[in-house]
């Protein structure tokens, strides 16, 4: 593979030109999908979860994360150059391997040939790998949804998994894990609702059950390059940029860096609660809105009926009243003759 600059024309394997940026792709193919794909994708970018804080207000991560080795993930941060994570995902060669114990994925970024196995992501993020795993995400061994909704979702609420769940059904503790998941776990463009295999994993995080996290994150990157989706987003652009910083990749000095989001703490779920009386509210008002229609077609129905009964009592007052004006008409008429015969 040659790599040069975006004028230069290649004769690599007898070709005597080539018609796409060479520095940048590995093929034709590869700068039409960046093109038509990948640079309508904008970053997720990873958070930190504000454990300390979060344990002051009762909701507790320490233990768990502690316990899985997670501690420096959820103080992972790192800058993101978004232009060199869209080119990674273009660049990415045939199907990546998902097999268990033969994954792998290679791409390449301004000619550096990256691959990308679930090892390393526990390089990157300091998270151990697990083998003695009680459930395989996502569904080997999993409980029903019900059972997994009862732990998740607040009292009263429902969820039978043919539509997303809303975000502001989940208890506090969940929606943290769900907001955390949404940018570090597997990333997520739009953090309002959830489906099931996002719900099974906070399912599994919460309640203690060991998962093997680095293979989740590879098959979700595995799963986001498969569809790639012009209204989708680019994953885990802090790890990438990390990854490219750590093989040596060049990163130009005028290429913009996004800064990492603040952390996720109680102001995260602060502002998912005026959320959740918004939703609230606005359910009472298409309930008083429904109780409303139903009162005021019945009103207009009565009125109808009204009208109906005061339109038959005019026309007959107005035929009564016609009838008799006919009659003394008539009298008038005979009294008129009868004058003139005088």
């Amino acid at each position: 593979m040659e790599y040069g600059s975006p004028t230069k024309r290649s004769k690599s394997k007898g070709k005597v030109g080539v018609d796409y940026d060479t520095s940048r792709f590995t093929g034709k193919n590869a700068e039409n999908l960046f093109n038509k794909v990948w640079i309508r994708n904008g970053a997720v970018l990873e958070r930190k979860l504000n454990l300390v804080a979060l344990e002051n207000t009762g909701i507790s991560f320490v233990q768990n994360f502690t316990t899985r080795g997670w501690i420096n993930l959820a103080k992972f941060k790192a800058e993101s150059v978004l232009t060199l994570c869209q080119e990674f995902m273009a660049n990415i060669k045939h199907e990546p391997e998902t097999e268990q114990g033969k994954e792998k994925l290679c791409s390449w970024v301004r000619g550096k040939k990256l691959k990308v196995t679930p090892d390393t992501f526990t390089e990157i993020f300091e998270i151990p790998r697990e083998e003695n795993l009680e459930f395989a995400f996502s569904n080997v061994g999993m409980p029903d949804l019900a059972v997994v909704s009862q732990e998740l979702l607040l009292e009263g609420n429902e969820w039978d998994g043919e539509v997303q769940c809303n975000k502001t059904c989940l208890k506090d503790k969940y929606l943290i894990l769900f907001l955390f998941s949404c940018h570090s776990l597997l990333p997520l463009k739009r953090t309002v609702s959830m489906n099931v295999a996002r719900a099974r994993l906070l399912w599994e995080i919460g309640t203690g059950k060991t998962i093997d996290l680095p293979r989740i994150m590879f098959l979700s990157l595995c799963a986001t390059y498969k569809a790639s989706d012009k209204r989708g987003s680019v994953p885990f652009t802090g790890f990438l940029t990390e990854l490219f910083k750590r093989s040596g990749v060049h990163i130009p000095l005028d290429f913009i860096r996004i800064e990492p989001e603040g952390p996720i703490d109680r102001a995260s779920l602060s502002r998912s609660e005026g959320q959740r009386k918004k939703r609230k509210l606005e359910e009472e008002a298409q309930e008083g809105s429904a109780i409303g229609m139903g009162e005021l077609k019945e009103a207009i129905l009565n009125l109808g009926k009204e009208m109906s009964k005061q339109m038959s009592e005019f026309r007959e007052e107005v035929n009564t009243r016609l009838s008799s004006l006919k009659e003394e008409s008539s009298r008038h008429t005979v009294m008129l003759q009868d004058m003139k015969g005088m």
